[in-house]
């Protein structure tokens, strides 16, 4: 069995669709025929039947004396069994004498009636297997009447049908149906070598072991990455998802109809929806549960035509801590900095003023240096998260180098994080916000900026103004590489950041500005206080 079985593909479908074509073409005759033999004998039964009635029932006939000119008889019998395809009919009175018989020869003498027997006795319809003249036949019986107000049986009438001409009825139905089935037989085997070759046309003519085996080999590869891959139809759809993706996004492998949209934020999503453009592959940033995401999408095209996607998840949950990490002790070094270059000047002042025995205006520049940090450290009691305090403290001096003032308004609170990647989305947040306002007022004669963070029903608030100059295109600012300031590198990436963490967060940024001043809103939603716990 098993060396029937190690044939090539073609041989296999060839063999399969044949048999099956076959099997379903010969069941289908053998049906046909059997109803066929089936209503050929209930046709001969009730031919038989009927025809004995119509005859029991002839004026010429139905007379005891008219039973007596046989001649007459006989050649009604003729035309009637010529007329109605029957091959026989024998008339005998009630004691056995042939009225009328197909052998003339018997005519007027007596034969036996004990088939006869239901019909001289009761006056019986019927209809029996039996024989005449030495050939089987479905013969029926029939009673004749005679007399109108008192009826009397005086003869019986048999109607024969041989089966030798079902038989022959059979057999030419049974040479059509197989010339029928040879023909359909021919057409399966051009029909079964056509899909063969479409089959293996299809599978790039290898065999089932080979495909068995790539997609094999195929698995172990892509189980190997730690790079999530997903591959999609046209209409995102999920159809192949190796083990770093379910493990990354949590795909269940009993949820066979969900679609990559069930894991993207709408930006994305809008994105993959552009489907006219003809860029190969596009970047962008996500995040899952707790965890970050670069997207590679791979568009998929055959013949010129999108087909599907692919996407590649790199986890960059990792990296973007380390760069928040590293940006906030970078921002803490040039606090230091700054800190250490402001107080050398105003020791250097103290210096200068005890030289002179200024004593009063020592004390005045010591106070109003207790009450920057008083204001620092009471407008930021109020924020419990330590990462976000730090970075306001390090924009802060960074601010107070550049000669800008940045305030955070009075009423500014904030409650702990545990979402790591909710974190990580603020920080990039407010850290863009404040250096995009630093610099913009670095400038200009007014230097203020003013920040404010805060809860407003189920939704953190934060707020960044500053006395910079309009904004003309409030849309066009959030584009990637777009930027207002000419001079130096990597500009114009900040306020894109901003707009891509506001995103992952299912935030919405809104932006403010006249001639005076500039205000960025950023609302995120809570849904509930603790949430941010």
């Amino acid at each position: 069995m098993r060396r029937f079985l190690d044939v090539d593909l073609e041989t296999k479908i060839n063999g399969i669709l044949l048999g099956f074509i076959s099997l379903i073409i010969l069941s289908l005759s053998a049906f046909y025929l059997y109803h066929s033999s089936t209503e050929y004998v209930d046709n001969a039964e009730r031919i038989t039947l009927q025809s004995s009635k119509t005859i029991s029932f002839l004026p010429g006939i139905s007379s005891k004396n008219n039973l007596i000119d046989t001649e007459s008889i006989g050649v009604h019998m003729n035309q009637y069994v010529y007329d109605n395809d029957i091959d026989f009919i024998v008339i005998q009175d009630t004691t056995g004498k042939y009225v009328y018989h197909p052998d003339v020869s018997k005519i007027d003498e007596h034969g036996p009636i004990n088939h006869a027997m239901r019909a001289r006795i009761f006056g019986a319809y019927y209809v029996e297997e039996s024989t005449f003249d030495e050939r089987d036949a479905f013969i029926a019986y029939a009673p004749i009447y005679s007399g109108t107000d008192v009826r009397e049986i005086v003869g019986m009438v048999q109607v024969g049908y041989y089966k030798s001409k079902i038989y022959s009825e059979i057999y030419e139905t049974l040479v059509q149906l197989l010339l029928i089935i040879i023909v359909f037989i021919l057409v399966s085997v051009f029909i079964s070598r056509w899909f063969a070759n479409y089959i293996k046309s299809e599978t790039l003519g290898y065999e089932p072991k080979e495909i068995t085996t790539i997609l094999r080999n195929r698995e172990n590869i892509f189980s190997a990455l730690n790079e999530g891959i997903i591959s999609t139809n046209i209409d995102g759809k999920i159809e192949y998802s190796n083990k770093a993706a379910k493990k990354f996004l949590n795909i269940s492998r009993m949820e066979t109809d969900r679609t990559i949209q069930s894991y993207l934020h709408d930006r994305a999503i809008d994105e993959i929806k552009n489907k006219t453009l003809k860029t190969d592959v596009q970047y962008f940033e996500t995040s899952y549960g707790e965890k970050e995401f670069i997207v590679i999408v791979n568009r998929l095209f055959e013949k010129a035509e999108l087909k599907g996607f692919v996407f590649i998840f790199r986890d960059m949950t990792e990296k973007v801590e380390l760069t928040n990490k590293l940006q906030i002790v970078e921002s803490l070094f040039d606090d230091l900095r700054a800190q250490s270059h402001e107080y050398k000047n105003k020791l250097h002042l103290i210096s200068g003023l005890l030289e002179m025995k200024k004593y009063q205006h020592i004390r005045d520049v010591l106070t109003v240096e207790m009450q920057g940090i008083d204001n620092y450290h009471r407008n930021l009691l109020d924020i419990d998260e330590d990462k976000i305090k730090a970075l306001i403290l390090a924009k802060m001096n960074s601010a107070s180098e550049k000669r800008v003032v940045l305030t955070v308004q009075e009423g500014s609170h904030m409650f702990r994080v545990k979402s790591q990647r909710f974190l990580n989305a603020l920080l990039t947040i407010i850290s863009n916000l404040l250096d995009n306002a630093i610099d913009e007022v670095a400038s200009l004669p007014v230097k203020e900026v003013i920040f404010y963070i805060g809860y407003y029903d189920d939704w953190l608030e934060i707020m960044v103004q500053d006395s910079g100059n309009r904004v003309i295109d409030t849309e066009k600012i959030f584009e990637k590489g777009y930027s207002t300031k000419s001079e130096g590198i990597n500009r114009g990436y900040g306020l894109y950041n901003v707009k891509t963490s506001v995103d992952v967060i299912n935030g919405f940024i809104d932006v403010l500005s006249t001639d005076e001043k500039t205000i960025f809103t950023v609302e995120i939603p809570i849904y509930r206080k603790s949430e941010s716990n």
